[in-house]
């Protein structure tokens, strides 16, 4: 499985927007992630497989600590270990 890691973009709120409850059990909503993208202390990123969404995950950047926000997966891509690729991404 091919799975694409980039930053997250405004456009990406589109999509995720309508499907954060349903398919990610997340609580963050279009505001919230719009806030986030413009805070130049946190970095977001979308994973991606066949140009679809199917994960995001976000970290705090602090003076000389940096904390993960979340790391979230679509229902149907869970339990298939897409996410050593991401995590590779905040070292």
């Amino acid at each position: 499985m091919n799975i694409e890691i980039r930053p997250m973009q405004i456009l990406d709120l589109e999509v995720l927007s309508p499907i954060l409850e349903t398919d990610f059990d997340d609580f963050w909503n279009y505001n919230v992630f719009k806030q986030e993208l413009e805070n130049p202390n946190s970095e977001y990123f979308v994973a991606l497989q066949d140009e679809k969404i199917v994960g995001f995950a976000g970290i705090w950047c602090s003076v000389d600590d940096i904390h993960i926000t979340n790391i979230v997966t679509k229902k149907t891509y869970r339990n298939l270990r897409n996410w050593s690729k991401i995590i590779r991404v905040f070292n």
